[in-house]
């Protein structure tokens, strides 16, 4: 069974938490539990939970489009690089992004597929439940990790998907200023 940390988990249920009646009307009745029980950032949880839980969040503070979720993929990645994840403000190397994914998520696989001075395609594969939600988080989440890394004019499209047909999930990052990823 593939598996989501509690780094990833705890920002989900907090944002629920917050509306509680709304939630309770979006979230499938096997995730209500999470709405009262204590989250452990260093325990693991069931990846089809955590699926159900971003769903839910987008719903209830969105209206569940890429945007929402590349959003919150940038909320979660502030929230980390100011506090569990820290330590990887500094680097510049390509392993924070590999690093960060491997903590989070005991399934998938990324690699740097080409890389040059301001510019990298990156892929993602093997992840076990893939859906356009986790990809967009991704995005929003790269995106953020970038830019907290002292990186200017970031952007990262996501060219191909599992959730849509693709073999693996593939984004392209460029930016300006520091030379590597």
């Amino acid at each position: 069974m593939a598996r989501a940390k509690g780094t990833v988990v705890v920002g989900l249920v907090r944002a629920l938490r917050k509306n509680k009646e709304r939630s309770r009307e979006v979230l499938p009745p096997k995730l209500l539990h999470y709405l009262e029980e204590r989250i452990v950032v260093a325990s693991w949880y069931p990846l089809e939970d955590y699926i159900g839980l971003l769903k839910g969040v987008g719903k209830v503070i969105g209206k569940g489009t890429s945007e929402t979720y590349i959003e919150m993929g940038r909320v979660a990645a502030r929230d980390h690089m100011e506090g569990t994840y820290s330590r990887l403000r500094k680097s510049v190397n390509r392993q924070a992004a590999f690093t960060l994914l491997t903590s989070m998520y005991d399934t998938g696989e990324m690699k740097v597929l080409e890389r040059m001075p301001g510019r990298a395609l990156v892929e993602w594969s093997g992840f076990a439940q893939p859906t356009r939600e986790v990809c967009d988080t991704f995005t929003g989440y790269q995106w953020q990790r970038m830019e907290a890394q002292g990186f200017e004019e970031v952007t990262v499209r996501h060219l191909k998907c599992r959730a849509d047909g693709a073999p693996t999930c593939r984004w392209e990052i460029s930016w300006k200023g520091r030379a590597m990823l």
